[in-house]
């Protein structure tokens, strides 16, 4: 019966199917990535223990050549070498300026050593290295390149190449190999943090650990090679865990509304069944025989749509897989690394949501009498003793979830209000859920009034259409609700968050940009006009800056930069210590005042350029890009009257993107190793960018829960078409067109669409301003600035409904195509 049923519907099941696909294709690629990851981080990390069988680690560099030579001698070992480490900065030919490099020494004895030779040899001597394969692409290093190294010492030592290595650390990217002389030369002295271990043949290694414990110290680890890599790589992870989370909440998003179209599509499928079920019922079947029926029918759907999901999962992480190779310093494998989890996990999620999903619809099947189901349906009611139970549930859960979550918004407590935040929220959700047979319905007549006069006569009746059946529309718009919901909560709070950063850096830092020159000296003139030229910028004031000498110890001098206080109060966004700027009046920072003794309102005293003294008052300020010093334009003439420019201040206009003008400021300055640009911008840049990332992953991935819940709308469609062939065939007969069939069902579509738009825009509204409240109430101290994107908004309105409309394109053929005497003639 159930192999018959299936057979007889299974372009029905189609778009359920589809909807299962989909999520589990996202959670076997979050996962079958993840894991990936962590097994390249694993190898990568393993490498330099592959021949080891203990590790000795230290947390300090307290591991001398004393201590290896004991571990050398000691009974069960076959042989011991320290890994020295160090740090140097390292000019490649043909660079602008010198990096930050860490250089890795080679183990003495040859068997412990992990590094393998693509070309050239190993260094033997202390002015030879070998460089990573990417490193030498990178920098077009060849064999016999000289490089010059500059150590913690400012010792500057020339190095010639001599190998090119693959297969090193987990940062062979930016490491160095160099003999263990030369490593721990150009460090602070001969130790190591880690002493690799080869136990001798037949030794018992449980017994040599003990052994080794005892003999370096309390304060000095001894692990397996296995037990060191799983260390390092919990350590490393903790990232890739976090992503994990992320990935795997979107995935759980997009299976919950695989979940709803499913629930859906067997609603209506066993509806319009009704009678066929009927019959089975009235030669013998028993309800549990067509329980049972409908539950095997969502379980062979589920293991169908499960194993293809998974398949589609797994084509996609290896495309991802393929296209992130060689990034991130060789974290990436390059094939795909599944377990047994990886493909399980996703299987079986999406079986369990399948069957979850046909629980509901199947035992309403087996509720109805065979002699009624026999007869002709009636209309659904609204009005039943269920509905205003679920009613009343749905606004206990509404308003008890919103009280949780105004009390999150309130506290201080990050931790509390967190879990306030995200429990009230998704009690508050569930209740909206539970309640969307009322609010949905409620919605598509209040947009339908609206609209009446634009759809006309298909208008009106595509209204009828999407609010007879409550419990179906609702359903319908139920899963593009979620998605819609949880885009726009995500686009609400990156904006709200977005603004409150920027005024907390306007307040913190009162000035957009800095440029300024190290060490006091002087701005060039060429510098200084291609800055103020720099499209974007509303204006400009620049500082001079001269050494001034004090009264009371004329030996010490102190650097002063002098501003023109009128025209830095235009530019400043947040007056604050900097505003009211004028004579007697020495703004002042934190250093500064601790070196000479300084207090908020004492007093100070200069000397002039004429001998004489000028006495100030100070003030203090703590911004970081404000120079120490600062005092008025005028009394810096009377300091130093010779004072060149050294810092341009600069406000960026409104309509002007940062980020754009940041990259035209750096174009002018990038050649300059003397300049540095500050300021909020750069901050506020970084932010933006950020939040941009964030915010467009985040979209990205709820865009696939759309997809699946568009999927569902156009699968409602579709049976709807089905089940009223006999109405739409007598409508077409009482002289409706086939254009005015398909935009009755296009405006159905959209009256749902739009219903599930409005709700969700309206609801991720709240969702995003309450949830930014929680996460920044304490961080900006109690100065959250909630915002509303509107033009963001309007786009996801604007593709959601065009997306609707488009899932109406196939019913509405199939509809049309039915002649109306086949139609009225079909029983």
């Amino acid at each position: 019966m159930m192999l018959a049923s299936i057979r007889g519907h299974a372009a029905r099941y189609v778009a359920g199917g589809l909807a299962v696909v989909l999520g589990v294709a996202f959670v076997t690629t979050a996962l079958l990535v993840l894991n990936s990851t962590k097994a390249a981080m694993a190898e990568a990390v393993g490498a330099q223990y592959a021949r080891a069988d203990l590790v000795v680690a230290s947390n300090q560099n307290d591991l001398t050549p004393d201590a290896v030579r004991r571990i050398q001698g000691m009974e069960g070992v076959a042989a011991a070498s320290g890994v020295a480490v160090t740090g140097v900065e390292v000019h490649y030919p043909g660079s602008p300026g010198s990096v930050w490099v860490q250089v890795s020494g080679i183990p003495l004895d040859p068997d412990l050593r992990w590094q393998r030779v693509k070309d050239g040899r190993l260094p033997e001597k202390p002015d030879e290295v070998a460089v990573a394969a990417s490193t030498a692409k990178d920098k077009n290093l060849r064999l016999g390149t000289r490089l010059t190294l500059t150590t913690g010492q400012s010792r500057v030592h020339d190095v010639r190449v001599v190998g090119i290595v693959r297969g090193g650390t987990l940062a062979q990217d930016i490491t160095l190999v160099a003999t263990d002389q030369a490593t721990t030369a150009w460090g602070d002295g001969a130790t190591y943090l880690e002493v690799l271990v080869r136990a001798a043949d037949g030794a018992d290694l449980a017994a040599l650990r003990t052994r080794l414990s005892a003999a370096v110290g309390a304060d000095i680890t001894v692990q397996t090679a296995n037990e060191r890599v799983t260390e390092l790589v919990a350590g490393l992870t903790g990232g890739v865990d976090v992503l994990g989370a992320f990935l795997l909440g979107f995935a759980g998003i997009a299976l919950f509304v695989a979940t709803l179209v499913v629930a859906n599509t067997f609603t209506i499928l066993l509806a319009q069944r009704t009678r066929e079920l009927a019959l089975l019922r009235c030669v013998g079947a028993r309800r549990g025989q067509v329980f049972g029926s409908v539950l095997l029918e969502s379980v062979v759907l589920g293991v169908a749509a499960s194993a293809l999901g998974v398949a589609a999962g797994a084509g996609l992480a290896a495309l991802a897989v393929r296209l992130l190779e060689g990034q991130a310093n060789g974290l990436m494998p390059s094939s795909l690394m599944p377990s047994t989890p990886t493909l399980v996990v996703p299987f079986v999620a999406g079986l369990t949501a399948t069957v979850a999903a046909a629980l509901a619809p199947a035992r309403r099947a087996t509720r109805v009498s065979p002699l009624a189901a026999l007869r002709p349906e009636m209309a659904v009611t609204v009005r039943s003793r269920a509905g205003v139970v679920r009613v009343v549930l749905a606004l206990v859960l509404v308003l008890g979830g919103g009280a949780i979550l105004v009390a999150g918004t309130r506290t201080s407590a990050i931790m509390v209000g967190l879990a306030a935040g995200i429990g009230g929220g998704l009690v508050s959700f569930l209740g909206v859920l539970l309640g969307a047979p009322v609010l949905v319905p409620a919605a598509v007549r209040l947009i339908g009034l609206l609209s009446a006069r634009v759809g006309g006569v298909p208008g009106r009746l595509a209204v009828s259409n999407a609010v007879r059946n409550p419990r179906r529309t609702a359903a319908t718009a139920a899963a593009l609700l979620v998605g819609v919901t949880l885009i726009s909560l995500m686009t609400v709070g990156a904006a709200s968050v977005q603004r409150t950063l920027h005024e907390s850096l306007d307040r913190s830092y009162p000035l957009d940009l800095t440029v300024s020159a190290e060490g006091g000296e002087r701005l060039a003139d060429r510098t200084l006009a291609a800055l103020r030229g720099v499209d974007g910028l509303a204006g400009t004031v620049p500082l001079r800056a001269g050494q001034v000498a004090l009264v009371d110890d004329p030996s010490m001098r102190v650097q002063v930069h002098g501003v023109d206080p009128a025209a830095a109060a235009k530019l400043l966004r947040n007056p604050g210590p900097l505003g009211g700027l004028r004579d007697g009046l020495a703004i002042v920072g934190p250093v500064t005042a601790a070196q000479f003794g300084l207090e908020e309102g004492g007093s100070w005293r200069l000397r002039t350029s004429s001998g004489g003294e000028l006495t100030v008052r100070v003030r203090m300020v703590r911004d970081e890009d404000t120079p120490s010093v600062i005092v008025s334009a005028g009394d810096l003439a009377r300091l130093a009257p010779k004072a060149q420019i050294a810092v341009l201040w600069a406000r960026i206009g409104e309509p002007a993107d940062t980020k754009a003008v940041l990259e035209r400021v750096q174009q002018v300055v990038g050649d300059l190793d003397n300049v540095s640009v500050g300021g909020a911008a750069p901050m506020r840049a970084m932010y933006d960018q950020i939040l941009d990332v964030l915010l467009l992953i985040a979209t990205g991935l709820l865009a696939v829960a759309v997809v699946i819940a568009l999927v569902g709308v156009g699968n409602t469609l579709s049976l709807s078409v089905i089940e009223r062939t006999r109405e739409q065939a007598l409508l077409r007969a009482l002289g409706l067109t086939r254009g005015q069939l398909r935009g009755m069902l296009a405006f159905e579509a959209l009256l749902i669409a739009a219903a599930a738009v409005v709700l969700g825009l309206l609801l991720g509204i709240g969702y995003g301003w309450s949830g930014t409240t929680v996460l920044l109430r304490t961080a900006a101290e109690g100065q959250v600035a909630l915002d509303i994107p509107v033009s963001r908004l309007l786009l996801v309105a604007g593709v959601a409904l065009v997306a609707g409309l488009a899932a109406s394109v196939l019913p509405a053929r199939r509809a049309v195509r039915v002649p109306p005497a086949a139609a009225l003639g079909d029983e």
